[in-house]
């Protein structure tokens, strides 16, 4: 049988096909490969009735995210938070560069309600640098209507800092009761809930991978690769004098020269030098 890995908790790993979940372990032979079957792996598995299953063969994976493992993801949504808590500007930079190149990139203004004006800023500026933007409340079935839309048919992981609303949005999109941490999100009571890795279904084969919250994150690149992590840098860098450049200090730089014609967003630039610095200051160590 093949199916899906959608959650992995003491050992056992849970695959869903045809409607059903299925209980499993991997094969001992796993252990001495470098493949470890992770969520979101598609697997081929054996399993008689009443008898706990057991996964045969990993498939290729098209990805893998790190933290915290998970495999064959489509598309990330970052979910910035309008207010409770603010938005940090470098810190979604930072996710983006992160993922940049790796998958699909969506990000959703949360909690716009509380500041649509706020929200609006925002939206602007990764409209602008050409990211698929979307404001949302769940206040407003519209606005999780249409994002719903651009996640059926794939395997989403939603990504941003604690309290940023995740849960709660999952919740909605897939139109079912999840846990926020140990509270229930229908009655907002404390319940026990064990900590495992788990993709989250629901109809129209829309998988959602919940991933922990954040407050900081560090970057595992070079400097110099960064400048590739900027997508709206690729139409202006042909303009630049030097084919090296790093769009710091380098004169007639076409990075530069979008900036101050509003043509790059200011805090984007901004950002990539802060996050630019920070990492040059981390190769020194």
């Amino acid at each position: 049988m093949k199916g899906k890995i959608v959650k992995l908790t003491g050992g056992f790993y849970y695959i869903y096909t045809d409607q059903r979940i299925y209980e499993t372990r991997a094969r001992g032979n796993f252990r001495h490969s470098d493949i470890k079957p992770v969520v979101g792996d598609i697997v081929e598995f054996k399993y008689e009735e009443d008898k706990l299953g057991y996964i045969e063969e990993v498939y290729p994976r098209k990805n893998i995210l790190k933290r915290p493992p998970v495999a064959n993801v489509d598309q990330v949504l970052i979910v910035v938070p309008t207010k409770d808590p603010k938005y940090n500007l470098n810190l979604i930079d930072k996710m983006i560069a992160g993922y940049e190149g790796k998958v699909d990139i969506l990000i959703a203004i949360n909690k716009y309600d509380l500041d649509k004006e706020e929200a609006e800023k925002v939206m602007a500026i990764y409209r602008k640098a050409g990211f698929k933007t979307f404001m949302i409340s769940y206040k407003f079935d519209f606005t999780i209507d249409l994002l719903r839309k651009y996640l059926e048919n794939k395997t989403t992981a939603l990504s941003g800092v604690s309290a940023a609303g995740k849960s709660t949005i999952a919740s909605h999109i897939l139109k079912k009761e999840i846990q926020v941490g140990d509270i229930s999100e229908k009655t907002r009571r404390g319940r026990h809930t064990t900590r495992h890795t788990e993709l989250l279904f629901g109809e129209n084969e829309t998988y959602l991978f919940d991933t922990p919250g954040f407050s900081s994150l560090d970057l595992d690149m070079k400097a110099d690769d960064l400048k590739d992590r900027f997508r709206e840098f690729k139409e202006f860098q042909n303009n630049c004098q030097f084919k090296d450049c790093k769009h710091i200090n380098e004169p007639k730089c076409g990075i530069k020269d979008a900036v101050s014609e509003d043509e790059i967003p200011i805090t984007r630039y901004n950002n990539y030098l802060s996050i630019y610095n920070e990492l040059k200051e981390k190769e020194k160590y």
